[in-house]
């Protein structure tokens, strides 16, 4: 017979004897651990046996039944609707495990040139260990040095950088973060900010909004905890997947602005880049960078050779 979920936890609530709201919640709840503690148990036998012991199929299922029924209980509990709940599931594991990128954004779209971002651009990273901490300096090159030279009377993005930490941990080159926003999500406040190419119109709102102080200090946030977020593991060098933890975080932070409409796939599409640029440009100290919005890509092209002050 055929069920689905919202009629099992219908059927389930006749058989849920708590009367009392809270004491019936902590018992669903407390059920919900031991039953998913006995399914354990049964899976510990087939690994400590080296197979499945005979009746394995049967006690899994009485147990796997006790776990939806507390299951159902819960959710009755709270007022949730179990088919919705498994809707909601299967939709955001099929974001998470998403294999294909968007197409690219058009925040810029219908705004003048000078209020856009180039689609292709170019910046060098140049390593300075003549001092006491090494600094990093952003340099604009090609057209892009043109108009930033234009637009903010300046040679290079954004302030010369060390890593403020008790460590050498990199983050000098933390900026590569907000290049490879803009290159994949089209998205990047900071970086509109450093360029002069903030968004304005006569009702002040894109300006205010997407791109005035909070967009920036949420972009800066974000990467702060990115970075230290993936710092224990080696910045994902072993890794080509972001956690769903991480990834649900940073989109959460962003709810309200533009960027909210990214999935999942983007930003890790985004951090795995950023990323294996972040640890070429430390190892070589400095080098030169792509950053393609049309193809999504941000890449290193060449190293900086040798850094300012090395011997």
């Amino acid at each position: 017979m055929e069920m689905d979920l919202s009629e099992f936890a219908r059927r389930a609530a006749v058989t849920d004897r708590a009367r009392d709201q809270d004491a019936g919640l902590r018992i669903a709840l407390y059920g919900v651990a031991g039953e998913a503690g006995s399914v354990v148990s049964e899976a510990k036998k087939w690994f400590r046996e080296g197979g499945p012991s005979p009746g394995l199929a049967d006690r899994v299922q009485e147990e796997l039944g006790d776990l939806l029924w507390y299951v159902a209980a819960v959710a009755n509990r709270v007022g949730l609707d179990l088919n919705a709940v498994v809707e909601e599931n299967l939709l955001k594991t099929a974001q998470i495990w998403a294999e294909t990128v968007p197409p690219p954004s058009r925040y810029d779209e219908g705004w003048p040139p000078e209020q856009s971002f180039p689609r292709q651009m170019r910046v060098r990273f140049v390593e300075d260990t003549s001092g006491r901490f090494p600094v990093v300096r952003m340099e604009p090159l090609g057209e892009l040095a043109v108009r930033v030279a234009k637009e903010r009377k300046r040679k290079q993005l954004g302030d010369t950088l060390n890593d403020n930490s008790y460590v050498d941990d990199g983050y000098r080159y933390h900026d590569v973060l907000h290049l490879a926003h803009a290159a994949v999500l089209g998205w990047s406040p900071v970086l509109r900010a450093l360029m002069g190419a903030k968004r304005k119109d006569t009702s002040l709102e894109t300006d205010r909004v997407e791109d005035g102080a909070r967009a920036i200090a949420i972009e800066e946030g974000i990467a702060v905890f990115v970075f230290n977020y993936l710092e224990p593991d080696g910045f994902l060098e072993n890794d080509d997947r972001l956690s769903w933890e991480l990834l649900k975080h940073v989109r959460r932070t962003v709810r309200g602005l533009e960027v909210e409409d990214q999935p999942p796939v983007a930003w890790e599409h985004a951090y795995l880049q950023a990323f294996a640029v972040f640890r070429t440009l430390r190892q070589a100290r400095g080098g030169t960078v792509d950053i393609d919005l049309d193809a999504q890509e941000l890449r290193v092209v060449g190293a900086a050779g040798e850094a300012i002050g090395n011997s």
